[in-house]
């Protein structure tokens, strides 16, 4: 049953919009998250690894070509946003290295995760 749920559609679905909903949150509201201290570059690299795998999950049947380009084009287009839309945030060139980097390692795992699949499967 366990097996059932979490190659269901739905709840792949499901976890991908939660994700994008604690993003949207964490990059949109008001004023900075406080609990990471100055170290919010790993908030950023954890926000957009999250997103971007749970995106993946999400839109399986997407090529390769048109998906990774948009999450590595959102990346740094949310963070401007951030600082256009927020009158207390500003945008930081290194929250948009971090956000980038995030979706970068998420490429990187899911290309390391094919090439195990593929080679298991020989």
């Amino acid at each position: 049953m366990s097996t059932r749920l979490f190659s269901s559609g739905w709840f792949r679905w499901g976890i991908f919009l939660l994700c994008a909903a604690l993003v949207a949150y964490g990059i949109f509201r008001p004023t900075p998250l406080q609990f990471l201290n100055q170290s919010d570059k790993v908030g950023h690299v954890l926000a957009f690894l999250g997103l971007s795998l749970t995106a993946w999950m999400a839109f399986r049947q997407a090529r390769w070509f048109y998906f990774w380009p948009v999450l590595f084009g959102l990346a740094p287009l949310l963070e401007y946003l951030q600082g256009e839309l927020r009158p207390l945030r500003v945008y930081s060139i290194d929250d948009s290295y971090a956000n980038l980097a995030g979706v970068a390692i998420a490429l990187l795992l899911v290309v390391l995760l094919k090439v195990i699949v593929r080679f298991r499967n020989r």
